[in-house]
């Protein structure tokens, strides 16, 4: 492994998401800040192969060092004006009683970034699509390859993002042969940030088992070390539903440009998500109808919302698989022909949960935890009855993507049960935990354990 490269590109990834966050002013705290600038960092360095392709120029090593360098210096000037040293902050040290379950994660950690380091993709998917486009692309020097010359149409993995080829290219050719380091950067940073939101909002007792609780489910903890386009379509799914709420609470714009922007990288990764992204509307008219915004400043945010998806949407389906794939593919051609037969929607849904929640193949695939969730949403309803914003939002997130998906899979046969719903339903998870961290049931919990451990330390 090449450990300079990817030094490299940490540094990459940090300023170049760090410097996508100072342009939105996006207020944070420095672990919060960090982590976002990394995972930020990930899809937008995931373009730089693509431009080099546009441009004509040869993928190469040399020619992607020096792309991502100018790349990194363009978007490090909003760092370098009103330019301040950055101040060292103190590092809290877990409390003994976190220890137990985060030592649980760390050893998953571990196991993961060891995967993804030791092992080569292996997943059927990646080895007929994005791993081997890359694969030929590093030896062929262009992403236009004889890799099309070999029939595997009836996969349709060559008409997906780029964003995995592209990733794959980066870390082939300037960290390791296998690639696949970049999960680990996402997922890693990802992690971080979430343990920091459920620490802000419950004791960090429960924070860590909670945190736990999440890491175990799974199938989702495989596809920490599996390159596939869910769990990646998953972090950014949830950071924009988070920073849709944070503009909520602010009312500043630039938090309605980053969540329209993470809902645009969740799109860019997995196209069908733009449909998810549109109906997560509601929640931004309903804000924009209470605080009495004029006719003219909605529909502002509504373009900026549903603008940015929309944008990144074309970008993937009309300048990457036109320009880079020479085999025609119309997306109408894909859609269900039988429109008018409704009881496929409900039948997908039932479906979903029955076969892939609340069944033995449901533990299986994510665990106890969406059980956990139901638990703690029922007491809630019946003992608290009182939910705040963020947990009735997230509840309205997570309602959008079991009828999202299911509204999927009755348009687009391709979107089948046992495989794109199944890992479309890892972007409930997080949801699931965020909501969690903010029950009534759980924030109680929380008051009586610092309540008890304060009367102890007295």
């Amino acid at each position: 492994m090449n450990v300079a490269g990817l030094i490299y590109l940490l540094i990459a990834h940090y300023l170049t998401g760090k410097g996508c966050l100072r342009v939105l002013k996006v207020q944070l705290r420095p672990v919060p800040l960090f982590c976002l600038s990394m995972m930020v960092g990930v899809p937008l360095l995931s373009l730089v192969p693509c431009i080099i392709q546009l441009m004509n120029i040869p993928i190469t090593a040399v020619s992607i060092y020096f792309s991502i360098a100018l790349f990194t210096a363009l978007w490090s000037i909003p760092l370098l004006i009103n330019f301040k040293y950055p101040k060292l902050h103190k590092v809290r040290m877990p409390e003994l009683y976190e220890w137990p379950f985060l030592i649980v994660c760390l050893a998953l950690i571990l196991i993961s970034v060891w995967r993804c380091f030791y092992y080569p993709p292996d997943a059927r998917d990646m080895l007929s699509g994005p791993e081997l486009l890359a694969e030929f692309a590093v030896r062929e020097k262009t992403m236009i390859s004889s890799v099309f010359t070999i029939e595997l149409r009836s996969t349709n993995n060559y008409f997906k993002s780029p964003f995995i080829t592209s990733l794959q290219i980066i870390y082939k050719l300037l960290v390791s042969p296998f690639g696949q380091l970049w999960l680990s950067v996402l997922f890693l940073s990802f992690m971080a940030w979430i343990y920091s939101l459920l620490h802000e909002r419950v004791h960090p007792a429960l924070a860590a088992f909670l945190l736990m609780v999440f890491f175990i489910s799974p199938d989702l903890y495989a596809y920490t070390y599996l390159i596939l386009y869910d769990y990646s379509n998953m972090v950014f799914f949830f950071c924009g539903t988070y920073f849709l709420i944070q503009y909520l609470n602010s009312d500043r714009r630039g938090d309605l440009i980053f969540s329209a922007l993470l809902f645009g990288f969740a799109t860019y990764i997995r196209n069908e998500t733009l449909v998810l992204a549109v109906m997560m509307l509601p929640v931004l008219l309903y804000h924009l109808y209470k605080k009495n915004h004029s006719f003219k400043s909605t529909i502002a945010e509504i373009g900026i919302f549903l603008g940015v998806p929309i944008v990144l949407y074309a970008v993937c389906m009309y300048v990457f698989v036109r320009n880079f794939v020479p085999i025609p593919f119309d997306v109408s051609n894909e859609v269900h022909f039988d429109l008018g037969n409704i009881g496929l929607f409900f039948t997908r849904l039932k479906d979903m949960t029955m076969i892939l929640v609340f069944s033995k193949i449901g533990v299986e695939i994510y665990g106890y935890f969406i059980f956990l969730f139901c638990g703690l949403v029922l007491t809630d309803v019946v003992v608290f009855r009182k939910f705040n914003r963020e947990a009735l939002i997230m509840l309205y997130a997570v309602g959008v993507v079991f009828i999202g998906l299911a509204l999927l899979g009755y348009l687009i046969p391709l979107v089948d049960l046992m495989n794109t719903t199944k890992r479309g339903l890892f972007k409930v998870l997080p949801l699931m935990l965020l909501y969690m961290a903010n029950s009534p049931t759980v924030l109680r919990l929380s008051e009586v354990i610092k309540k008890w451990e304060y009367t102890e330390l007295k």
